[in-house]
C-alpha cells in the first residue's frame, strides 16, 4: 500500500510513500535522497516544534497512526490543521501490521 503526500514546505513537491510499518513518513522518503533536506521532504528539529517537516496528506490516512498531542498542538495554527489533512512527516508513524 502506498499514500500520497505533498511536501508543504517543498514548494508542494509530491511523493508516493509505500506503508512500512512503524516508521516515519520523514525518514520513509529522505532515505532515498543524498540531500533529503533539499530534495525530499524539509526538516531542522525533527522534535516536531519547527514545523518544517509539514506534509499534507492526500490519500492513504487511514494508514498512519493518530496524531500525538504534540503534533495537535503544533498544527492547530494557520492552514496545516489536521482537520484538513496536515501531518508532521518527523512524527507521523504509519500503523503497525
Amino acid at each position: 500500500m502506498f499514500i500520497s503526500i505533498t511536501a508543504y514546505n517543498n514548494d508542494q513537491k509530491a511523493f508516493q510513500v509505500p506503508c512500512e510499518p512503524d516508521r516515519l513518513i520523514l525518514d520513509v522518503v529522505n532515505e532515498h535522497y543524498s540531500d533529503p533536506k533539499r530534495e525530499g521532504i524539509p526538516f531542522i528539529c525533527k522534535k516536531g516544534v519547527c514545523r518544517s517537516c509539514v506534509v499534507h496528506v492526500l490519500e492513504g490516512a487511514e494508514q498512519l497512526v493518530p496524531p500525538s498531542p504534540l503534533e495537535q498542538r503544533a498544527l492547530q495554527v494557520g492552514k496545516t490543521t489536521i482537520a484538513l489533512g496536515y501531518r508532521l512527516a518527523c512524527m507521523t508513524r504509519f500503523k503497525k501490521e
